[in-house]
Formats: structure tokens, sequence, C-alpha cells
């Protein structure tokens, strides 16, 4: 006998969980720009006084919303649950390097993406770009220079890739090559000082004076060699990388 033939079909279907459609009309007001990231949204109570559900169902639907990075909460007198900004979630930032480390992307893959992308990127910030923007990475490549320590080095260097990306003006350049820094980082502070360098210093001078000419193809073509050179570097890291972890079994 076919038991599901009697069960009337109402009560066949999922009856939603009431946090999950807060959650849901929520997110909408927030994609709609309803709520604008540094928006303040009202407190529990009044929530879930509009939404006609219990305060419980609203902290559980704030809970998801905040580990999928569209609020944060923040204490003190003026403190709230705050609409994030997504472009700037660590969650994003994170992306690539989570997809390499489950096994979703190889590093090859991600390298050759990056050399798609940055250069394009340089290309448009040869264009974009104001004068104390330039400065602040010629300040970046000097950080660098001065560095004392691998790890400041390191992180010089990232910012100096990430603010080509904000100066691109492209929101998806600027979150790509983020993650592509955030993925080197955490490569490089695996393999540590057995793989400190990566490319030439001169490299990002060059890019440097290539976006202050103002020429376009120029610092594509620019970024271009550096990223090919880097490419050729990180991928002699990711056979250290894979002799670490056999090592560590």
């Amino acid at each position: 006998m076919d038991l599901s033939k009697a069960v009337p079909a109402q009560s066949q279907s999922v009856i939603p969980n009431r946090s999950d459609e807060i959650v849901t009309l929520l997110k909408r007001k927030i994609t709609f720009q309803e709520y604008l990231p540094g928006d303040v949204l009202p407190n529990e109570e009044l929530l879930a006084q509009v939404y006609s559900v219990s305060r419980a169902s609203i902290r559980e639907a704030l809970g998801i919303l905040k580990a999928q990075g569209y609020l944060e909460s923040r204490r003190g007198k003026n403190g709230g649950t705050f609409v994030k900004n997504i472009l700037e979630s660590e969650k994003i930032d994170n992306l690539y390097s989570d997809l390499v480390l489950m096994g979703q992307m190889k590093i090859e893959d991600l390298l050759s993406a990056r050399l798609l992308i940055e250069p394009e990127a340089a290309r448009a910030a040869a264009i974009r770009a104001t004068h104390d923007e330039l400065e602040k990475l010629a300040e970046y490549h000097n950080l660098a220079a001065q560095a004392k320590t691998l790890d400041e080095r390191i992180q010089a260097h990232i910012k100096f890739h990430n603010a080509i990306g904000e100066m691109s003006g492209n929101p998806f350049y600027a979150i790509s090559i983020r993650s592509f820094m955030k993925f080197t980082y955490m490569f490089l502070k695996v393999v540590g000082d057995k793989f400190s360098h990566v490319h030439e210093d001169r490299d990002h001078n060059n890019i440097l004076q290539a976006l202050r000419s103002r020429k376009p193809q120029l610092a594509y073509e620019t970024m271009y060699v550096h990223g090919s050179s880097t490419k050729s570097s990180m991928m002699v890291l990711e056979q250290m990388f894979r002799e670490i972890r056999m090592n560590q079994k």
C-alpha cells in the first residue's frame, strides 16, 4: 500500500521555518538597498513586531545573516546590528583559498585566472588612478623595500596589489585581487622562509612607473609580465607545499 496517497497533500508540504523567512526578507531589503551598508537595523523587539514572529526567530535569523557576512554586531553606546558591505566581506576574500584547500580548484587554475584579471585591473588603474592613489602605491612599494622581516615585506606587497584593484574602479577586479592576495599570503606563511622570493623587487617599480605614465597598454603588459613570472614561481611553491604535506602525513 502506498502510504503517501493516504496522507493529505497539504500535510506533505514542508512548512517554512519562520527564521528562514525572516532571513529571506531581510536579505531582500539589503539586496535592493532598502538597508544600505552602515545602516543599523531595528532592535529585535521591533523586528519581531514588524514580522509578527518571536524574538527567538529574529535572533536566529540575524545570527544566520551575520554568519553569511551580511550583518555585524557592534557594542557600546552606539552599538546594534549593522549592515555590512558585502564586497568587503572576509568570506569573499577567503573564497579562493577555501576552494584550493577543499580541492575544488587547482593552484594553477587560480594563477591562470589571476593572469587574466590583474593586467586588466592595471590597465583600468592607469586611466582612473588619482595622484594621491599613485603616491599611496609608491608608499607601499617603499615599505616593501624597507621591510625588516619577510612578513612585513609580504604585507606591503599585498597592499600594493590590493590598491591597484581598488584603483581600477571595478569591484570584481578589486574583490578578485584581494582573494588572490589572501591565498598568496596563506601559502607563503605555510612555506615560510623556504620560499621567500616570489618575484623581483623591480617588478613593482616597473608597474608603478607604467601607471604613472598613464599608458594603459604599458600598464597591462607590465603587470602581465609580472604575473607570468609570479605564476612560474608559485608553481614551484605548489610542489614545495605538496612535499610539506606529504612529510606531515
